[in-house]
């Protein structure tokens, strides 16, 4: 059994006030994203101003400081459901809930001794994105996120909505949790609707609030969720020891200790230590999370395709949290990896001819795995199309890639680079068709094709259908392509290359 340890409240206050050549046109593969969650990505610091009070209290000798519940309950006040009642001991289990650090002698509440929040205004779209957002947040642990009401079973609140005053704290007050050196069982904390519409906000207020019952300090790395740092996108507690602080002001911090380091915000942890690992806390507390892995395919290329030396991979992969990253794999060697939509990655341009296993891992943001896997065969070299191995080849710089009349293959029919063979997808007023690289002037397009100049006198362009260079439609069929357009009208495309 742990000693009882008297009541730390922290309160944060915060401000509300939330602050190719010319003519020529790449068409990429849509880049949906992988999370439907609605995020605003302007950069705004979780407390634009903060005040941080210590009050000691006398709390029930016989509490056991010890975590008694995985659920969190996501408390959405209406009505007046978020009736709370100042008692000896915070119980999120009571009717009404308890808790040591609301209407405060002096409060407008303190009179009646207890205290009701309005109901959370911003509509079931923000609700519900702050679900999602706070249901992401603790999916590494071992923690059930809910908001239908546990009742009088054990379980941890967080309750949204109302003004600070509607329970005795200041005006500017974003959220309040009571908090020890130990874990406080049945916590209960607030979030006041004082956040506009900004989920990410809403979300990284309610997992800080939460985690300071569970004896969870201020850090200086302003992706965590337990900082006051600003942050552009989704706070998540992160896995590293981090420094104590970002709460300093006039170089203490919120209980005297004495700041340093980068702009004086740096201090010890006020439970001991000098660093703080968010991740291994919870986890110690609440155990692993089970989360579900992201869903990930290979579009191309296809299983038993034909390719060549340096081949494109394209890469489709979704997640119900994000992707962290994508991994390509050639015969189990690591070849390449990507942060960031597109997934296109590029193959060794010194491969061996032959078969070849192409595997591509997709890990979430924290660290869920899937994996696709397709064979392919490195073609053999070109100097005509009788050379290739497949009969629906055509030769193109000495490489064999899928001619006219194949799927994907050269000068087909696109409306955007994934649907082609070659990852490219060129566009004029005529139509769009899948392309390949050529060099100018050398004579390496197959009948029917020119080698359209792309711009920037690189002195290469594209094996594009009915185009000579000398301006003739060789195709015989429709407009020439450079009919009452010329070169700066034309509109072109191909899929960005990353690697």
């Amino acid at each position: 059994m742990r000693r009882a340890l008297p009541a730390l409240v922290l309160m944060t206050i915060a401000s509300v006030n939330e602050v190719h050549a010319e003519g020529v046109t790449f068409l990429d593969e849509g880049t949906g994203a992988g999370v439907s969650i609605d995020e605003s990505t302007q950069a705004t610091p979780l407390l634009s101003s903060n005040k941080l009070v210590r009050i000691w209290e006398d709390i029930d000798p016989g509490v056991t400081y010890a975590v008694n519940s995985n659920v969190l309950y996501m408390h959405r006040c209406t009505g007046s459901s978020c009736t709370v009642r100042r008692a000896a001991t915070t119980n999120s289990s009571a009717v009404p809930d308890q808790s040591t650090i609301v209407c405060r002698n002096g409060s407008q509440c303190a009179a009646a001794g207890q205290g009701t929040l309005s109901a959370f205004s911003r509509g079931d779209s923000v609700w519900n994105n702050t679900m999602a957002c706070v249901r992401e947040v603790f999916a590494p642990f071992g923690i059930t996120v809910t908001d239908s009401d546990p009742g009088s079973a054990a379980h941890y609140e967080i309750m949204v909505g109302g003004t600070p005053g509607q329970l005795g704290f200041d005006s500017n007050t974003g959220g309040v949790s009571p908090a020890t050196c130990g874990e406080i069982p049945s916590s209960l904390v607030f979030v006041f609707d004082v956040w506009g519409t900004n989920v990410n906000d809403i979300c990284s207020t309610a997992a800080q609030e939460i985690a300071h019952s569970w004896a969870l300090d201020h850090v200086t790395e302003p992706s965590d969720p337990m900082t006051y740092f600003p942050f552009a996108s989704r706070r998540r507690f992160v896995n590293s020891a981090i420094t104590c602080g970002s709460d300093c002001v006039n170089g203490q911090g919120p209980f005297g200790e004495t700041c340093s380091g980068t702009n004086n915000q740096v201090r010890a942890c006020a439970c001991g230590g000098t660093t703080q690992n968010s991740v291994q806390m919870i986890k110690n507390l609440f155990g692993d999370g089970t989360p579900t892995p992201p869903s990930v395919a290979i579009s191309i290329p296809t299983a038993g395709q034909t390719v060549n030396q340096g081949f494109q991979t394209f890469v489709d992969a979704t997640d119900d949290m994000g992707i962290g990253k994508i991994e390509l794999y050639i015969d189990n060697v690591l070849i390449k990896s990507a942060a960031q939509k597109p997934y296109n990655l590029l193959a060794p341009t010194d491969l061996a001819e032959g078969p070849h296993e192409v595997k591509v891992i997709a890990y979430d943001v924290i660290g869920a795995p899937d994996t696709a896997t397709v064979n392919v065969v490195i073609a053999s070299s070109c100097v005509k199309p009788a050379d290739c191995p497949s009969a629906t080849d055509t030769c193109i710089g000495g490489r064999c890639v899928p001619g006219p009349g194949v799927q994907g293959g050269l000068g087909m029919e696109c409306s955007d680079s994934s649907q082609c063979a070659s990852g490219q997808c060129a566009m004029t007023t005529d139509g769009a068709y899948c392309v390949e690289d050529c060099v100018l002037d050398s004579d390496q397009c197959p009948s029917g094709f020119g080698c359209l100049d792309t711009g920037g006198g690189t002195g290469n362009g594209v094996c594009f259908p009915g185009y000579e260079p000398g301006g003739c439609d060789a195709g015989g069929g429709g407009a020439p392509i450079t009919a009452g357009l010329g070169f700066a009208a034309l509109l072109f495309a191909r899929r960005r290359r990353r690697s």
